[in-house]
């Protein structure tokens, strides 16, 4: 059964107006939903405590046990989602803490009318009222905005409009709060220009100026009802939002001859200079004292790659020699146009399109109205042999995720990847035991993994479609999409468990099996994986059963693994995290 969970709140000055706002909102539900409260289910607070009021409404009052709020999960991780996005609001305006009652309100709204997928996508609002609810008023949460002053009393050259802070909508009224920084009061206007690239307080750069430190007064007279989050006013059914993308030519700092006791220090202008930046004199951490650090900078640096001054490949045998160099001789392109340059990239971009239609990746379709198309790209890399030799040019479509909305293209997103001390630890017990190292590498790993959200990408380079029109609608998981890696890792795991292996309580990408004496490992990071042990037929019968179920590519011996080189030998392991040096210090000097 589906719930519908809707936010209302009360502003409370004293906990003593607990029970009148209770008395109020049973009234409030009866008068206009035409029901009645049920259950109303809080902590142990006194102030809940009104056994004749829910007596004679019928109402059954359930209590949460001591230091339990876990029996009251749903408005606890409410509260939870309610306060991030207020912080979330609060700290891209850079408001003081002192307007938190107003971005809590505005988070109330946001919340109300943003559709959800517990709800088959349909907003709470929309779901009790039965009507969407009107979100083309919508403006950025603190941003710069100018509202027209009233005509009564205001002279030819006088100002016709006055800036503020946009503070969000007021309880049944057709207008817009805003914070009037010429005056310092709260205000209410209905003709309102905003600026939603610009947010004043982002100007108090000075430590001693912080927004908190602001005094800036609220009128006691101003409050908010909890009508509002059930009821909001259209304010877009006569008069038109008006948006401006560029910042204002106006000086936004208040005349000196406003009011007599204005203190024109305290109002935040538009940001005109750089950010201050320290000169306080940097150092290394102690615990980096044994290591090279300081990288020459590009004026004073005599030969392209001045790490030969600290690193010697005398110790290491012919054979590996070749191996790291080859690894680091060859170079990847950084984008479409470097790369269709080129015939063995676009031969691997197209075995990758091929791919990807075989696995009935997408299906081209023209974008449904109201649905957005994510953006994607294409990302090369070179693969080597373990001898170091050329193995293949790769080239992998990535979506570009971060355009992807939570709770609309993706719900959960945590996958556990292998963590750098579990490797290491692996590694050493596998060298003071003399255990094999294999390393394996699968083939288009995401597109195993199940996409159960509705996702729309738009077509990659090199990509034909019918029309302009038509976009790739998503039916497996991507690489870059925010639940690829959590899908992926749900289908691997499992496989890897229903063969008898044991999931780590240290390291969830870590997997164990023993058979009597014998012990094999595998270490999990995305689509690289490392097997280890005494038992080689275990390690070549894991490697025959993902290969038939994944298709995987068998690389070998280990020898690089996440930017770490890795030699061994008679004498045990060594790592070296060369190449990584390299193309770090090539960017440093660009």
């Amino acid at each position: 059964m589906t719930f519908l969970v809707i936010l209302g709140f009360f502003l409370l000055r004293a906990k003593s107006e607990v029970r009148q706002k209770i008395v109020s909102f049973t009234a409030y539900i009866e008068n206009h939903f035409h029901t009645t409260t049920k259950i109303i289910r809080t902590d142990n607070g006194p102030e809940f405590s009104m056994k004749d009021f829910f007596s004679s409404k019928g109402i059954i009052h359930q209590t949460t046990c001591i230091e339990t709020p876990e029996q009251n999960g749903i408005v606890e991780r409410k509260h939870q989602h309610l306060l991030n996005i207020t912080r979330a609001l609060i700290f891209q305006a850079n408001l003081p803490s002192l307007f938190w009652d107003f971005a809590v309100q505005h988070a109330t709204y946001l919340i109300n009318c943003t559709p959800t997928p517990l709800l088959q996508n349909i907003a709470p609002y929309e779901k009790l009222h039965d009507k969407p609810c009107d979100i083309s008023n919508l403006c950025v949460f603190g941003c710069l905005c100018y509202s027209s002053t009233l005509t009564a009393h205001r002279k030819k050259l006088d100002d016709i409009s006055v800036h503020g802070i946009f503070l969000g909508f007021p309880a049944h009224t057709k207008g817009y709060i805003f914070l009037n920084l010429k005056y310092h009061r709260i205000e209410i206007s209905r003709h309102i220009v905003f600026y939603e690239n610009h947010f004043p307080y982002m100007s108090k750069n000075d430590k001693n100026d912080s927004p908190n430190n602001l005094s800036l007064p609220i009128p006691s007279n101003y409050d908010t009802n909890c009508d509002l989050i059930f009821e909001y006013e259209n304010t877009s059914s006569e008069d038109t939002v008006l948006r401006e993308d560029t910042a204002p030519h106006e000086d936004t700092t208040p005349h000196e001859d406003t009011t007599p006791h204005e203190d024109n220090s305290l109002i935040p202008t538009i940001p005109g200079t750089p950010p201050r930046r320290s000169n306080r004199p940097r150092r290394p951490p102690t615990y980096l004292e044994d290591f090279h650090t300081q990288i020459p900078s590009a004026s004073n640096v005599s030969s392209k790659y001045p790490i030969h001054k600290f690193l010697s490949y005398s110790a290491l045998s012919s054979a590996f020699k070749n191996t790291i160099l080859s690894i680091s001789s060859h170079t990847e392109p950084h984008n479409y146009n470097e790369a269709s340059k080129h015939d063995c990239w676009q031969r691997a971009m197209q075995e990758e399109l091929d791919a990807l239609t075989t696995n009935h990746t997408w299906q081209l379709i023209p974008l449904p109205e109201g649905k957005k198309a994510i953006g994607c790209r294409w990302v090369y890399k070179i693969k080597h042999k373990s001898d170091g030799t050329l193995d293949r040019y790769k080239a992998r479509l990535v979506a570009k995720g971060y355009t992807q909305l939570e709770g609309l293209d993706f719900l959960d997103t945590f996958a556990p990847v292998a963590k750098l001390t579990t490797l290491r630890l692996l590694l050493a017990v596998a060298t003071a035991n003399d255990w094999y190292l294999k390393q394996l590498d699968v083939n288009n790993a995401f597109l195993h993994g199940d996409l159960h959200e509705e996702v729309y990408m738009q077509p990659p380079p090199g990509l034909s479609v019918p029309t302009s029109q038509h976009v790739c609608k998503l039916q497996r998981s991507l690489y870059g999409l925010r639940q690829a890696g959590r899908q992926w890792y749900a289908k691997l795991s499992s496989f890897i468990i229903s063969h008898n292996y044991i999931l780590s309580s240290a390291d969830h990408s870590l997997f164990l099996k023993r058979d009597t004496n014998k012990l094999t490992a595998i270490v999990v990071y995305v689509d690289d994986l490392v097997l280890t042990g005494n038992n080689i037929e275990e390690i070549n019968h894991i490697t025959t059963t993902l290969h038939q179920q994944f298709k995987i590519k068998n690389l070998g011996d280990l020898t690089y693994f996440l930017g770490l080189e890795v030699a061994r030998n008679n004498s045990g392991l060594h790592l070296s995290q060369r190449k990584y040096v390299l193309i770090f210090s090539m960017r440093q000097e660009c």
